[in-house]
């Protein structure tokens, strides 16, 4: 079985109208779905000082994920005050944020460099590293959500197998942004568009998987999931069009529940 380490944000979502929180964050979300499916995940992230930072380190073990703590800072662990509105997902507000503070150090990279897969997202601030870090025959999946255009992206994409975007429709913007990204560098070039599904691009062939109508009760965790299982796809060998119905088949199950993970 590969080894897929997941890095590097955390944080708390908080919903005052209905009295609820999780605990969350990409590399949270893409672990504990990736862990549920069967694969072989390790976390790696920042702690805060906060009963928040101790309740991932104890929800980490008991789902037997290993934990690499970069480092524990004096800051809380971030917050996003959250709503809901018929399912959708709404950013009200942001504070806090240990993460704020990362940085790998030469024995963080070397620990990297161990593992078969690697899943990272923006608040890992890669971009500082991947030249060196990425290794040979080393497969790496990183998220951009909807962050489509930032300078630094370019810094990122040659060294990339699996790109992921989120975005709303399959118009002719994504499709002429996912053949630019193609050329960047980017191996597969990954437009997860909600309610429209999703679609892939190689270089040479579109792929097209159409989402699942079902009713939503949260849409918090749908790309992380689909991220999650499409990399479980890809650790036992499937192509593109299976690893996409996995993230299909996920993500379709996690916007049916209130937490982005099972």
């Amino acid at each position: 079985m590969k080894k897929t380490i997941a890095m590097s944000d955390n944080c708390i979502d908080v919903y005052y109208k209905l009295d609820r929180y999780y605990l969350t964050g990409n590399s949270i979300d893409f672990a504990f779905n990736y862990k549920a499916l069967g694969g072989d995940v390790t976390e790696m992230t920042i702690l805060g000082n906060d009963v928040f930072a101790k309740a991932l380190e104890e929800r980490l073990k008991e789902r037997d994920i290993p934990l690499r703590v970069l480092k524990r800072v004096d800051r809380p662990t971030g917050m996003a005050t959250m709503d809901l509105v018929d399912g959708d997902k709404k950013h009200l507000h942001f504070e806090g944020n240990a993460m704020e503070e990362i940085d790998l150090t030469e024995s963080d990279l070397e620990f990297v460099k161990q593992f078969d897969i690697v899943y990272s997202e923006r608040w890992t601030k890669v971009w500082r590293y991947i030249k060196e870090l990425k290794q040979p025959g080393q497969i790496w999946i990183y998220d951009f959500s909807k962050r489509m255009e930032e300078e630094k992206n370019d810094i990122i994409l040659p060294y990339l197998d699996y790109a992921f975007y989120s975005y709303e429709k399959n118009d002719e913007y994504i499709r002429e942004f996912m053949i630019k990204t193609r050329e960047k560098g980017a191996k597969v070039v990954v437009a997860m568009l909600g309610e429209e599904g999703s679609l892939a691009y190689d270089g040479k062939e579109w792929y097209k998987q159409e989402a699942e109508h079902v009713t939503v009760i949260n849409t918090v965790g749908a790309g992380d999931s689909f991220i999650a299982a499409f990399a479980y796809g890809v650790s036992l060998g499937e192509d593109i069009s299976q690893c996409m119905l996995r993230g299909k088949t996920r993500a379709t199950e996690i916007i049916q529940q209130f937490n982005p993970y099972k």
